[in-house]
């Protein structure tokens, strides 16, 4: 009897899976999530003003998503200052987005003298970063944009400056 019921919950247990198996391999694949278009992006800056990624067109954006809590993030911040002025030079924007309250941002950014431009992110800001490979919407990253607002690169967690001094280099001989 018992060698009956085990025959036949295999039976059905096959049954079950070759049917499971055939619905799911039949579903449809969504289609790649385009990258969003960063350089469309408004935000506050410090003083609650909104600003365009877009108000640099002609200078590619070096696009960094931090926090002052990020432990990481604030790790790379005297690298990205002191980085800035060489790059800057060379037509690369360096950009902050911030992810914490103004008041919490703007006092760290005075306290740090940060040269470049900060934003204060939103709510949804890093469900942009999604379909670049940010599945869990972590801090920080980085992303680089050219001219036409196209992501040229991506460096999601802290960055290495032999890297991004490469990439950069990289894009500066493209212009």
């Amino acid at each position: 009897m018992n060698e009956k019921l085990l025959k036949g919950g295999v039976i059905v247990s096959t049954a079950l899976l070759l049917a499971l198996g055939f619905h799911f391999r039949s579903e449809p694949i969504p289609p790649p999530v385009a990258p969003p278009s960063f350089g469309k992006l408004i935000l506050p800056d410090l003083q609650g003003t909104p600003q365009s990624l877009g108000q640099w067109p002609q200078r590619y954006r070096l696009i960094n998503f931090w926090a002052p809590w990020c432990t990481p993030c604030r790790a790379e911040l005297p690298m990205l200052i002191r980085l800035y002025p060489q790059w800057s030079a060379r037509n690369i924007q360096f950009i902050g987005i911030a992810m914490d309250t103004r008041e919490s941002v703007s006092a760290f950014v005075k306290t740090h003298s940060l040269p470049y431009p900060d934003l204060i992110g939103q709510d949804d800001t890093l469900t942009l970063t999604k379909s670049l490979g940010n599945a869990q919407q972590g801090l920080p990253m980085t992303v680089l944009l050219d001219h036409q607002d196209q992501v040229v690169w991506v460096k999601l967690g802290q960055l290495d400056e032999a890297e991004l001094t490469q990439e950069l280099a990289r894009v500066s001989a493209e212009k």
